[in-house]
Order: C-alpha cells, then structure tokens, then sequence
C-alpha cells in the first residue's frame, strides 16, 4: 500500500543450515497506493505507483551524507506499471523510460533534479505490463552489430520490440494544415473550402432550383 520497508540483513555465525537475521532500517512512505516496480542503484531507489507517479529516493543508508538531488514525483495520467533507469544497465544512459497505460515515455535525466520528457509513445493497444532492455546483434561479414531494443509485454497478449533510437526522437506536433492566403482568386479560396468553385456552386444551385 505504498509502504516501503528496508531491512537489513545478518548472517548468523555457526549456524548450519544458514539462518539470517532481519532487523528494520527505516521506511519510505512517499507513495499513497500500491508500488508496482522498484530498482535500487547509485544510492537511489526508484519506484512505480499506481498513484500515477514515478518517483526517486534517497538510499535509506545514505540519508545521513551529503543529500543527493531528486527530481519531484514524475506524474503520468494513470497508474505506473514499470520503469527502466538506463542508467542502471549495461548501456549507462542518462535516460529513464515508464511504461503507464499503453504508452511509453523517455525522460532525459542527465540533469537528475529536473528530468525532461522527450518522447510519449503508444506500444500496445492496451495496458503495458513489463519493460526490459534488449541487445540485438546482427553479423555482416566479420563485423557484429549490436543495437539496443526496448522490449516491451501487454495485456493485448503481444511482446513487442522498438529501437531505442527511435524512442529518442522527440515527439513531434502534428503539422497544421496552411492558411489560403489572401492574394488567391476568390474562385479558389470557394474551392479549397467546399470542393467547388463559385461557378460550379451557381450552377448546382440552379439545378436543385429546377427539381
């Protein structure tokens, strides 16, 4: 229920079989309702709501040190199913990907305390259950190709891959159709808004007039 609870972990000496002891360090609270997805690396533990928000804490260990930046709660339209700090793989990247819905989104976190949404993508045509990082390599001659994939799973029952290049892009705005500018023929500003031009409008006029 939005609870998370750290625990430390302690070998008992001797003992056979092995038995360990757990002893509470503290707790994070930050979220109001069920964490779907939790990472830890680089002092920083990062987590998915569905509060609708990602959000980035402190270490409970490393509270105590120097206090580390963390961006507010990244807030997304529904519940947060899954997240994908690059930053923690293999790749290193400065980017975190969520998956809410059936979209996934890319935030540059480059700068941590003010991450930048880049990119919103629709994957799957419905909710978007698990996000993992895939290498795909492909052999030319003596030279292997490696390229990184993002694999997504959904409930609409399909896996499915995209290149991590191509989520990079930032979204783009819908091109607006132009304006008919002012110098055109007013014959042909009638046609670029009915389909006809004055005449051909004058002469349907008169037919429907004769029926």
């Amino acid at each position: 229920m939005g609870v998370l609870r750290v625990w430390e972990l302690k070998r008992e000496p001797n003992a056979k079989p092995a038995l360990w002891k757990a002893s509470p360090k503290g707790e994070l609270s930050q979220h109001r309702t069920r964490i779907n997805d939790l990472t830890l690396g680089q002092d920083l533990i990062w987590t998915a709501s569905a509060d609708e928000t990602v959000q980035i804490h402190p270490a409970i260990e490393k509270e105590t040190s120097t206090a580390v930046k963390v961006p507010k709660p990244l807030v997304h339209p529904v519940g947060v199913k899954a997240i994908l700090p690059l930053p923690l793989t293999e790749l290193n990247e400065s980017y975190l990907l969520t998956v809410a819905g059936d979209y996934l989104r890319v935030y540059d976190i480059s700068t941590l305390e003010e991450p930048e949404l880049i990119s919103t993508t629709d994957v799957h045509w419905h909710d978007v259950t698990a996000i993992r990082l895939w290498f795909r390599q492909k052999k030319t001659e003596d030279i292997t190709h490696i390229e990184p994939y993002i694999v997504t799973t959904s409930l609409d029952q399909s896996i499915r891959k995209w290149r991590l290049a191509d989520l990079l892009v930032p979204s783009a705005l819908p091109a607006s159709q132009p304006e008919p500018t002012t110098d055109e023929p007013k014959s042909e500003k009638a046609a670029t808004e009915s389909g006809l031009t004055e005449e051909e409008e004058r002469e349907l006029a008169e037919l429907m007039g004769d029926d």
